[in-house]
């Protein structure tokens, strides 16, 4: 299976919710951890999401039932 990424010029907005969603693991560790940061990408937010493992997540974002890995595109950037 091939990763795919998001390409950042299909962001039109980005928010993030105060206060962040409860994290459903008791370890932190999992492979969709959410975060407080939402996208949106056409017409639709879509929440980022994280995969935790060890000491490295990667953000990604679920589109019409993919996993968009976010790269080095960062939220908190202007």
């Amino acid at each position: 299976m091939p990763v795919k990424y998001l390409d950042a010029k299909t962001i039109t907005s980005k928010r993030q919710l105060s206060p962040s969603p409860p994290n459903r693991s008791r370890t932190g560790y999992g492979s969709k951890i959410p975060s407080s940061w939402e996208l949106k990408v056409g017409t639709r937010w879509h929440r980022v999401y994280v995969m935790i493992w060890s000491n490295s997540g990667s953000a990604y974002i679920v589109k019409g039932g993919e996993k968009l890995l976010l790269g080095s595109y960062d939220p908190n950037d202007p």
